[in-house]
């Protein structure tokens, strides 16, 4: 009897993901490739380990703008800056699918805090209470260059030995995000603070991984509910950090202040109490929760991965490194610790930087939009409830943009004719561009350019004997080295 229900259930699913694939699609006037016609899978098959440079190359063929059908679900893919720029300067492409691999709490879903137009409100307020916070200012300045201090000795201890420096990079990193929302940094050996950063390095590289799943609703429902495979392990940890912001947040509410706004969650406690009698209010304590827990990794992990690839880099092209160590003698010293205006002074600094984020591009695929209204793009119909991908990948590798060299990493790219001058392009687009572009720009931008200039000032790094660099990366929600040694030696002798 068991078998004979497995067996109608089975039929039952593939019957009804073959009348998903071939029912009509509204957005069947726009290219794309044969295999979108694929009962149940559509055109997955076609997708290789490195979907970014596929979605590419399909691109070639059918324009910046095509239509991609993957498992039972239509997806809009965008290729191209232009189209980019004009989409997402619209309200219509500011959702966010229902089903991110993130778990929201249902009741964040259900209000549009972060999925929905109301993205908007809690955007303006994040920005807004940061700002109030130091974000960007000077003592902003003053708590990164406490943590960095730090670093510094622990990087000194291992000195002339290979060591994972991406493991040395990750607390002091996570650190700044955790005294921006909770008021606090935790002790380097703390066993919590060392569970948090695995759990972030976790998250970003098993949402990519499971991502496919969202493209078959169905066997995504089950894997949830039984938490099998990397669908299971994402849950899990994504329930994990959450429980952590979730003890933090009722610490809070116990020590609340209203005359006394300590960090993030503070402020957000307080503006929750200000919109209690509002019905139509998006502020509120699981929403919390979950923008916590989203601040927490992208404000750790973005900055420590471009920090781990700018060292790969240093030790892959020496005479990068060398110019870099020129820039940072001429212009700070050895003595005094830098501080974001030397950028303005150090353009070869701030240009293998920039260089670094389009060469190994921080998020190859944007995350996906999902459109909260009927709209065009390009002459072309999209429907509301449409997901669309924007591959950054394909702009950051754009020939038309960047010349044919493409693939080789060349910080004269981002230089005037005559190299004094550090000149970004728009469409150097790091973190994204729109109206839903990273909030958090400012402040990684800043982190990363203290970190890496407070660690060349003091440090030259290479290979330890007989080993090579891997440059390929690891594909999550960014693009992430892998994992490796390196070593660090004192430049100048203390005096």
């Amino acid at each position: 009897m068991e078998g004979t229900t497995l067996i109608i259930v089975a039929l039952l699913i593939v019957l009804v993901s073959l009348w998903l694939s071939f029912s009509k699609s509204s957005l069947k006037g726009l290219p794309g490739p044969w295999t979108n016609g694929l009962p149940i899978i559509g055109s997955l098959p076609i997708m290789t380990s490195k979907p970014f440079v596929k979605l590419t190359e399909l691109s070639k063929e059918f324009g910046p703008v095509y239509r991609l059908r993957l498992g039972s679900i239509d997806v809009v893919v965008i290729t191209d800056f232009e189209t980019m720029k004009e989409a997402f300067a619209k309200d219509a492409f500011m959702g966010r699918p229902p089903d991110s691999p993130f778990e929201l709490a249902q009741e964040t879903i259900e209000i549009g805090a972060i999925n929905g137009i109301h993205w908007k409100d809690q955007r303006r307020f994040s920005l807004h209470m940061l700002r109030d916070l130091g974000f960007g200012k000077t003592r902003m300045e003053e708590h990164m260059k406490e943590e960095i201090l730090e670093l510094l000795e622990r990087i000194s201890d291992q000195e002339g030995k290979p060591v994972k420096h991406s493991i040395l990079l990750a607390p002091s990193m996570s650190n700044n995000i955790v005294s921006l929302l909770f008021g606090k940094r935790l002790k380097y050996d703390d066993p919590v603070r060392e569970r948090l950063d695995h759990l972030v390095r976790e998250v970003g590289l098993l949402a990519g991984s499971a991502s496919w799943q969202l493209f078959f609703p169905w066997l995504r429902a089950v894997m949830s509910t039984f938490n099998i495979g990397n669908n299971g392990k994402l849950f899990r940890c994504i329930h994990e950090e959450k429980k952590y912001c979730r003890k933090e947040i009722q610490e809070h509410e116990a020590t609340l202040d209203p005359n006394n706004v300590r960090d993030f969650v503070d402020g957000y406690l307080l503006e929750i109490q200000r919109k209690s009698d509002d019905p139509n209010s998006t502020f509120t304590r699981e929403v919390l929760i979950d923008l916590s827990r989203s601040f927490f990794g992208a404000g750790s992990e973005t900055v420590r991965t471009t920090v781990d690839w700018m060292l790969l880099v240093c030790v892959t092209y020496p005479e990068v490194q060398k110019k870099i160590h020129s820039e940072i003698d001429e212009v700070i010293g050895q003595d005094r610790f830098p501080t974001w205006n030397d950028r303005l002074s150090m353009p070869f600094t701030e240009a293998a930087i920039a260089e670094l984020m389009r060469w190994k591009t921080s998020v190859p695929l944007n995350l996906m939009r999902y459109t909260l209204e009927d709209t065009e793009l390009k002459g072309y119909f999209i429907p509301k409830h449409t997901r669309v991908l924007s591959v950054t990948w394909a702009v950051d590798h754009d020939t038309r943009l960047w010349g044919k060299d493409v693939y080789e990493y060349r910080p004269e790219r981002f230089l005037s004719q005559d190299g004094s001058k550090f000149v970004r392009p728009e469409y150097a687009i790091p973190f994204s561009i729109g109206k839903r572009s990273c909030p958090g720009e400012s402040l990684a931008k800043i982190e990363v350019f203290l970190y890496f200039v407070a660690i060349l000032q003091k440090f030259e790094v290479f290979l330890p004997p007989g080993k090579q660099v891997d440059l390929e990366g690891e594909l999550g929600i960014g693009l992430q080295p892998k994992i490796q040694e390196i070593c660090f030696k004192r430049r100048h002798c203390e005096r």
